[in-house]
């Protein structure tokens, strides 16, 4: 299968609900007194001291740290590095620093395929058009490296330049010079599907998304649809802020979210009487993610919804972004969210829709790209068909 990149170099996908406040790091109560020195700095003292090789001390202490939280053996807890917080900034906004394209590796020429450029990005601005082949970057071939090496080469600050050379249909190489530039990027797409059926495609959860559904929704409600289709698939989930404005927009009032932080406190978010009274279905796939998959199990458990597809990835854990005085941050595991019905996505090993419909490896593929089209998605098809039946 081949993988997508947007080339906007954020260190990675958020898969995991976030909260929005930041935190100062600290010891806590375990901390040290101040005469003492933790075994870590001791050790880095010894090396400075005594080894007698080359080194960087900023190196191993980006190493010391990343293994600290490679340690506690959670799957969601990561470190970032000053530079890498700072694009991971950028991507929770939904703006991205880069060229501004999405691509996969092209099996044929082994270059990067131009999926999607992004409006008024430097790589529209440059001509960059979808299924162009990108196969040099100043001059530099980049034919059979992985996206990882990619993402290498073609790193750059805002506002410098490089020059792509790409391979078009036509046979011809061109060399386009793009400018580097912030990639604000939509997190919901919608159309109006055959029947008056709203369709909402959900990418992920993080600023803006809530406002950006809501507004998708009421449009579509204002062009005549009379039910919705709510596409989750391939989210990786997002903010608690995005998720609970959705629910709260969309079912009746009752708990829409109940967390318990590390000493037993718990928080439960409450929506008000004010929803959409329409016939809906949830898709979700096995790239559904804590957020997206959070909110089909909701829906579910209202009722409000039927659910299709796979069974998601399974994870009830919240993480809370917590800055470092070196500029980095660490993402931390501080807390667990359970469904209404006080359900850990965890403990049963991910959300399963009420009906289960697969999607082939090359579909998967194709829906990725944003190349399926819906007469031949087998979950969106079954979808519109619950949803006929739900309005006959």
């Amino acid at each position: 299968m081949s993988f997508m990149l947007t080339l906007v170099f954020a260190a990675s996908a958020l898969t995991c609900l976030i909260m929005s406040l930041l935190f100062i790091f600290g010891r806590g109560k375990a901390e040290a007194p101040a005469n003492q020195i933790s075994n870590v700095d001791e050790l880095l003292r010894v090396v400075e001291n005594r080894f007698i090789g080359t080194y960087d001390i900023s190196e191993l202490e980006l190493v010391a740290m990343q293994a600290a939280i490679d340690a506690l053996d959670d799957d969601w807890s990561y470190y970032l590095s000053p530079e890498e917080y700072k694009e991971h900034r950028e991507n929770s906004n939904n703006q991205y620093h880069g060229i501004g394209v999405e691509v996969v590796i092209d099996e044929e020429t082994e270059g990067m395929k131009v999926l999607r450029v992004y409006k008024d990005s430097g790589a529209d601005l440059a001509g960059i058009v979808p299924n162009d082949i990108i196969t040099a970057v100043d001059g530099e071939s980049i034919l059979g490296l992985t996206l990882q090496e990619i993402r290498g080469v073609l790193r750059r600050e805002l506002g410098d330049t490089a020059v792509v050379t790409v391979l078009r249909a036509d046979g011809l190489y061109y060399d386009l010079t793009v400018v580097y530039s912030l990639v604000f990027t939509d997190p919901v797409t919608f159309i109006m599907l055959d029947g008056n059926i709203g369709y909402v495609q959900l990418k992920n959860f993080e600023e803006g998304a809530g406002e950006r559904f809501i507004s998708a929704v009421n449009s579509l409600k204002e062009h005549g649809a009379v039910a919705f289709i709510y596409d989750v698939r391939s989210n990786p989930g997002g903010r608690v802020n995005e998720v609970t404005k959705i629910l709260d927009f969309l079912l009746p009032e009752g708990e829409i979210f109940f967390s318990v932080d590390r000493t037993g406190n718990e928080n439960i978010i409450m929506s008000d009487s004010s929803f959409i009274d329409l016939p809906a279905v949830v898709l979700v796939n096995s790239f559904s993610y804590s957020g997206a998959e959070f909110f089909a199990a909701m829906l579910d458990e209202y009722e409000y919804a039927s659910t299709v597809g796979e069974q998601t990835t399974g994870k009830n854990r919240m993480q809370t972004m917590i800055n470092l005085s070196n500029g980095g941050a660490v993402n931390l595991s501080t807390g667990h969210y359970l469904t209404k019905n006080r359900v850990s996505l965890f403990d049963i090993g991910g959300y399963t829709p009420q009906f289960i419909v697969t999607l082939s490896d090359e579909q998967t593929t194709l829906f990725n790209r944003g190349e399926l089209p819906p007469e031949k998605d087998p979950q969106l098809q079954k979808a519109l068909l619950l949803l006929e039946e739900k309005l006959s």
